[in-house]
């Protein structure tokens, strides 16, 4: 039987380069999957019919932006409507931003957190009642090494990812009594539109920064989320794995 088979898969950010390297992982091992993303698009319509063709009708697509928290508490009640008890929560979902502060606009710093933190915190907290008490629950965090390193120009997207990795830390704890195990990833710099978004100069950077001079794949990181998820991590529990290829 596949490691996933009869086990429920809720992802944010699955219209994503890492997202979708997450969707078509978890699907190959038999999850049926939640996939929750922003807006509707014939790219991501033929990657959802692609997926059907091979392993059947077991995707919930749900869109709503998280940039707002109406739209959000929308998105919780279509997922609760299933009626389908989550085993995996994976708050994939998040947007880029790279200034330093003297061009640092307030009204984007604060659409960033909505998007990266508060949004991830809705979601968590809308689907708590949702997610497996039975040892087979876990909940998986987006966090970076910006979170942690404090280069320059991540005084918003990495705070962001700081706050993160406190939520997974507390998360843990406060979640212990439930058998649900938090955990979060922390990538460096990974080849998607992502990347593509923060400038050829920052993704230059980041590959110079790397102790093996490239960026990660999607599918690098998927497989750490898969791993986290698995009973092979049966004892890790608010821990943050980095996954950034080694930093100089």
């Amino acid at each position: 039987m596949n490691q996933f088979e009869n086990k429920v898969v809720c992802l944010t950010g699955a219209d994503g380069g890492i997202g979708r390297a997450i969707t078509k992982l978890f699907a190959a091992a038999g999850a049926e999957m939640i996939l929750c993303s922003l807006v509707q698009s014939e790219s991501y319509d033929a990657f959802l019919k692609d997926l059907k063709a091979q392993y059947g009708d077991k995707f919930h697509p749900i869109y709503f932006d998280l940039s707002d928290e109406e739209t959000i508490k929308a998105g919780i009640a279509e997922i609760r409507a299933l009626k389908l008890k989550i085993n995996v929560l994976i708050n994939n979902a998040a947007m880029p931003h790279l200034a330093i502060l003297p061009f640092t606009r307030m009204s984007d710093a604060k659409k960033v957190f909505q998007v990266n933190y508060f949004a991830q915190m809705q979601i968590t907290q809308g689907l708590l009642s949702s997610i497996a008490k039975d040892g087979t629950g876990v909940i998986l965090n987006a966090a970076s090494i910006a979170g942690i390193d404090g280069e320059i120009g991540n005084s918003v997207y990495g705070a962001t990812k700081a706050s993160m990795i406190l939520f997974t830390k507390v998360l843990a704890k406060e979640l212990a009594s439930s058998k649900i195990r938090v955990n979060a990833v922390a990538p460096g710099l990974t080849q998607t539109p992502f990347a593509d978004a923060m400038g050829d100069k920052a993704k230059a950077s980041m590959e110079n920064l790397s102790i093996m001079q490239r960026l990660a794949t999607p599918e690098e990181i998927a497989k750490t989320y898969f791993f986290l998820a698995s009973d092979d991590a049966s004892f890790i529990n608010g821990q943050v794995v980095r996954v950034d290829g080694g930093v100089k």
